[in-house]
């Protein structure tokens, strides 16, 4: 680490601050959502976490009865959920950050630090990620979501340099640590671990094929059968088998499949008629064939993770995020090929100015609109607390929305406009505040 932060130039360091505290301000004017205040109880009793060991009575009844057997990933989301936001808000940024830095460093070429290669790679998630503000900003969905992708770099970043000559697990405490650490990635997301742990072990095969040799790279084997062990955890919990169990009929298979990809082409169009022409360049000009296999490996991931939505029971646009995130990388990753030949960096350079320029408005539109709800939320939470303070405990706010991917509140249930008292999530956005109802108000439109 401190052999790399030696090696950062000005405009590198200038370039990552300027990142996080972008990141971390959009993380700051993101407010609590939807699961956000139903996590932050125990699943038991119904009592709020306020420790660890409060934690893991509540993610038993969520393995056994809720949810999808993730417990690693809620685990973490009940942690910081008892926590103060704003450490989330700046971890999170964090964890963005060296996320992008990730993948320039797994894609990484020879040549030196490119800013605008560097600007273009947050620019290509702000531009095609679906659900954006819930892949990356919201709470939970940050850390089913970003951190997964995170994790799986961390996975794959292993098989990958395995195929490019070198063993980073040389040492036996390294591979202990590492299965300890796949076993935990595998119960993480149902498709991103599947389809990552599955596409290390074919690269893991690649290089055994390359090389006419098993024994040499045996001991690569074990995380592998680690991360299925997780996954295994996961998948079977009596939550998430029975959840799944009702959509194993052909012609609900059929049809699921029909929307997903359709879903799918239309999310990924564009970035897929780029990959492909870069693909088609790196091809034709004779590239380097392992590093071209990566970036297909990166497409393998995303039509992986795509196609195992079809037993899924319902399909957010969140879930597409897994799929386009690793399309999205596989760009990066022929970018990174193409700027190894000095005749061609001019066109990766385009490719960087074009996406960069086609931004501009998306990235004020989305800036605006996190903005615009943070300061909704700010004015929401303080009429309610004027109302607790004058001792009305059952009010009436009006319902946020989104008007943009940006935000958390695209997509996600606000409050719930059913004079209920048991509509999700106006039970626990009550608990939260202290009140004995919310509901949802309309403004008066009849003087117009």
């Amino acid at each position: 680490m401190k052999k790399h932060l030696k090696n950062l130039n000005k405009l590198q360091l200038i370039s990552y601050l300027l990142l996080f505290l972008t990141a971390f301000l959009f993380n700051y004017w993101t407010p609590y959502a939807a699961d956000d205040y139903s996590y932050m109880y125990n699943l038991g009793n119904g009592e709020r976490i306020t420790s660890v060991f409060q934690i893991f009575p509540s993610l038993a009844v969520h393995y056994m009865q809720y949810g999808n057997g993730r417990i690693v990933s809620h685990f973490f989301v009940m942690l910081f959920l008892m926590t103060p936001k704003i450490i989330f808000d700046v971890l999170n940024a964090f964890l963005f950050v060296f996320f992008i830095a990730f993948v320039l460093r797994i894609t990484a070429s020879k040549k030196s630090f490119s800013i605008l290669l560097f600007l273009a790679v947050p620019t290509l998630f702000w531009l095609y990620m679906p659900a954006y503000g819930q892949v990356f900003l919201w709470l939970t969905g940050c850390i089913n979501y970003m951190w997964s992708y995170l994790f799986a770099l961390l996975f794959l970043n292993i098989y990958i340099s395995l195929l490019r000559g070198k063993s980073l697990l040389d040492k036996k405490w390294k591979l202990i640590l590492f299965c300890l650490f796949t076993f935990l990635f595998g119960n993480y997301s149902e498709n991103v671990s599947f389809s990552v742990i599955f596409t290390g072990f074919l690269l893991m095969c690649v290089t055994m094929y390359q090389h006419k040799t098993i024994r040499k790279y045996l001991s690569y084997v074990f995380p592998i059968i680690c991360g299925a062990a997780g996954y295994l955890v996961l998948l079977l919990s009596p939550s998430g088998s029975a959840k799944f169990s009702d959509n194993l009929t052909l012609s609900v298979l059929v049809k699921n499949g029909i929307n997903l990809f359709t879903t799918y082409y239309n999310m990924c169009k564009h970035p897929l008629i780029l990959f492909f022409i870069l693909l088609c360049i790196a091809v034709y000009h004779k590239m380097d064939k392992n590093e071209i296999l990566i970036a297909i490996a990166y497409l393998f991931i995303s039509f992986v993770a795509a196609a195992m939505l079809i037993i899924a029971s319902y399909l957010p646009e969140r879930s597409i995020a897994n799929s386009v995130v690793f399309l999205l990388i596989g760009i990066v990753q022929l970018l990174q090929i193409l700027r190894r030949n000095s005749h061609l960096e001019c066109l990766t350079l385009c490719v960087c100015i074009y996406l960069l320029i086609s931004s501009v408005m998306a990235y004020w539109d989305g800036s605006y609109d996190i903005y615009r709800v943070h300061r909704e939320q700010t004015a929401r939470n303080e009429r309610i607390e004027n109302s607790i303070v004058s001792g009305e405990l059952t009010i009436g706010v009006p319902i946020i929305t989104s008007t943009t991917k940006y935000s958390c509140k695209y997509g996600l249930l606000d409050l719930n406009p059913q004079d209920s008292n048991e509509p999700f999530p106006n039970v626990y956005v009550a608990k939260y505040y202290g009140l004995n109802k919310i509901y949802v108000t309309y403004p008066d439109t009849s003087n117009k």
